[in-house]
């Protein structure tokens, strides 16, 4: 609603150039909603879903314009020159309140950086997570495979070095040693001595 009402009528009279992404996403934010707290702008008035939705949908047109592919487009409006691959972001295992365990930790996450492709950096992620449950259910038992709120495996471990050995496992067994990376994410600062020390 806040889009058709505000945006669009205001935008409608404006001469456009879809390729000025920075000059319509400056204007959305600072004249046509114009809130400001401590941080900065915060969109209060528009909502930055509202004003997220047009300025995907000018950053598009754009790079229609142009007739290059929207990667692109955004790169060159990011000012990068170097183009590089996507790295897809796997949770294998979950911790916490999402998984119902012990674990401080609530995700870890794996990152499949030495592919060569997207495809391939899929089809590493994917196996490192087969060879996971394998190691899982080995270790623990079938029971131990359930899935958590946010797709990972949810064992009943109760140290987060426990889970990184899974994980060193599983990526050994999938053949990925050294091609992928482990990222945890840390919900308890104090737990980042314990881990470096690891």
């Amino acid at each position: 609603m806040r889009v058709e009402c505000i945006i669009h009528s205001v935008l409608s009279f404006l001469p456009q150039d879809p390729t000025a992404q920075t000059e319509l996403d400056n204007f959305m934010v600072q004249q046509l909603d114009g809130t400001k707290n401590e941080w900065g702008w915060c969109k209060q008035k528009l909502g930055a879903n509202a004003i997220l939705a047009v300025s995907l949908a000018v950053c598009k047109a754009g790079a229609s314009v142009k007739k290059i592919p929207l990667y692109q487009h955004i790169a060159n409006l990011a000012g990068n020159k170097q183009l590089v691959l996507p790295v897809p972001a796997f949770n294998v295992i979950n911790g916490g309140s999402h998984a119902g365990n012990k674990l401080a930790m609530q995700e870890f996450m794996i990152l499949p950086t030495g592919a060569a492709s997207f495809k391939e950096a899929m089809k590493m992620g994917v196996e490192v997570y087969h060879n996971l449950k394998s190691v899982i259910k080995k270790k623990y038992g079938q029971d131990a495979t359930n899935v958590g709120d946010e797709g990972g495996f949810a064992p009943n471990i109760q140290e987060n070095k426990e889970g990184l050995e899974l994980l060193k496992t599983a990526i050994e067994k999938a053949g990925y040693t050294g091609k992928v990376c482990l990222l945890e994410l840390i919900c308890c600062h104090a737990l980042l001595s314990e881990l470096l020390s690891w």
